[in-house]
């Protein structure tokens, strides 16, 4: 199993009363809300309520063709299940504290929730 997200500083877990729509395994994104995502810290079936990292800074997987630099505003494509600048129909996920040129795979880091 790959973690979808990989802690790189800070990150407190807090208790988050949302029902999953999917299973998730530990150090996958969640979003809830459409403005949230969440680090999940174990793995849990759909319906359940989990204890989600919500601060901190983590790595996760950007959109290929998204150049990324610090201080971009970033969203979470659930589809994709990647990190993009494009807000439409995306999860707000954070404030990127590392870059990628476009047309390049790659993880950033991302300030989540800020």
């Amino acid at each position: 199993m790959v973690k979808e997200a990989i802690q790189v500083k800070g990150g407190i877990p807090d208790e988050v009363k949302a029902t999953l729509t999917s299973d998730v395994n530990v150090g996958d994104v969640v979003p809830y809300g459409t403005e949230h995502i969440g680090i999940a810290t174990v793995s849990a079936l759909a319906g359940e309520a989990i204890s989600l990292f919500v601060s901190g800074e983590w790595e996760i997987a950007a959109a290929n063709a998204d150049a990324i630099g610090e201080g971009d505003i970033l969203y979470f494509d659930t589809t994709n299940r990647v990190l993009t600048k494009t807000a439409t129909n995306n999860v707000k996920a954070g404030v990127a504290t590392s870059g990628k040129p476009a047309s390049m795979d790659g993880k950033v880091t991302v300030k989540i929730n800020w």
